[in-house]
């Protein structure tokens, strides 16, 4: 592992703060979780953990609840919908969204409240959410990296000059400007490997 690469650890907060606008999330009840920590950069919709089948669930990821998670808590009597969300939370799970601006079930944000989840609403689509926070994740995971050294768009390709102290860098980016180039950074660049 290189010393320099860096791996992400993303909180609930970061993703709000960072993507909100493009995911359209709303937040339901109080910031408690924010400092919570997402493990995985994929989503998971816990259908299976809400009929009590936890075997395999990713608590490590966003759970998503669509219509169907919905439809079916709504099939079950209001104890049998707080029994399960609390055994769902008690999971540990970075946060809660409920997609295309349902009504979440009151005992939902109650047992996530009491947990220190966070619970969110988005008007979107559930697979038009779920591929959106995948993007999002996905560069939020991706690993970064500090060279020191210049970078330059050449023709749309990102070019790092780099070098000893006092070989020519300045000298050899300022060359690929005068000749229509576009400077990128200077003097320190942060790689981030999106796949």
């Amino acid at each position: 592992m290189n010393p320099r690469t860096k791996y992400p650890n993303v909180s609930v907060g970061e993703i709000y703060t960072r993507h909100s606008e493009v995911l359209e999330l709303s937040l339901v009840g109080s910031s408690a979780g924010f400092d919570r920590r997402i493990k995985e950069p994929t989503i998971n919709r816990p259908g299976l953990a809400l009929s009590g089948f936890f075997d395999y669930f990713a608590a490590k990821r966003i759970q998503v609840l669509g219509s169907a998670e919905l439809a079916y808590l709504k099939s079950l009597s209001p104890d049998v919908v707080r029994e399960r969300v609390k055994a769902l939370v008690q999971c540990r799970i970075p946060c809660l969204v409920v997609s295309r601006g349902s009504r979440i079930p009151k005992s939902l944000i109650e047992e996530a409240e009491a947990a220190g989840i966070s619970v969110f609403r988005t008007p979107m689509v559930t697979m038009k959410f779920i591929n959106a926070a995948t993007i999002a994740l996905e560069i939020e995971f991706a690993p970064t990296r500090t060279e020191h050294g210049s970078m330059v768009d050449i023709m749309g390709v990102g070019t790092m000059v780099r070098g000893s102290s006092g070989i020519g860098k300045s000298e050899c980016v300022l060359g690929l400007i005068e000749r229509g180039h576009s400077l990128v950074s200077d003097d320190v660049t942060r790689l981030r490997a999106i796949k």
